[in-house]
């Protein structure tokens, strides 16, 4: 049972799955607002803009929330096969990605409450390390197609640890600079969303 390995497909099918759902509940968490007066323009757009904190936190997270998957889909590019500790993180994973929608609601009702703020980091600092852990697994177990360079896989380990240090930053600061929270969550996502020599099928021995 423990050198026991398998396929991945069904691990990428369950993740492509959960993760679907936990886009859709974000956009869910954004109710029509009720107008006092219901032919009223000005009351329709008062309500709009008040609406305004919570479109912002939805856009962010789903940003959040795309750039895992698309960086998910990267890594199991390159996964040949799985363990039972590989399926293991894979689902701690899924479980702190739909945590999400929670924080996100709090935060889009309360941008300015530092608490809110911190919660939102801390969520994704745990992801961001669950996602790191899929990474270590697969080097110890020798999971990776074994025509990746090893220098690759070290490099994508070593930059997967830059989010979760950034998560942490925003979550101590919220309390006291919270502007330097709000820059940190856009500029890490567009970090790991930008094309790197991170590991595809281009970056093999022989190649």
């Amino acid at each position: 049972m423990k050198n026991t390995t398998f396929g991945v497909n069904r691990i990428e099918a369950f993740s492509d799955g959960v993760l679907a759902i936990v886009i859709t509940i974000l956009i869910l968490e954004i109710k029509s607002p009720e107008l006092h007066v219901q032919t009223s323009s000005v009351a329709a757009w008062h309500a709009l803009v008040a609406l305004a904190p919570k479109f912002a936190s939805f856009a962010l997270s789903f940003l959040f929330v795309a750039v895992f998957w698309v960086n998910h889909h990267r890594f199991f590019l390159l996964v040949r096969r799985s363990d039972w500790g590989l399926l293991w993180s894979n689902n701690l994973l899924l479980f702190l990605l739909c945590t999400i929608p929670f924080p996100t609601a709090f935060m889009g009702d309360h941008p300015s409450n530092p608490v809110a703020v911190a919660l939102f980091a801390l969520v994704l600092l745990l992801a961001g390390l669950a996602f790191n852990s899929l990474w270590r697994q697969a080097r110890r177990r020798r999971l990776i197609d074994e025509s990746v360079r090893e220098e690759i896989v070290n490099a994508a380990i070593r930059r997967g640890l830059v989010g979760p240090a950034a998560y942490l930053c925003a979550s101590l600061l919220a309390p006291i600079v919270l502007p330097i929270s709000w820059v940190i969550f856009l500029v890490v996502p567009v970090f790991y969303a930008w094309p790197t020599k991170a590991p595809d099928h281009n970056n093999i021995k022989g190649d």
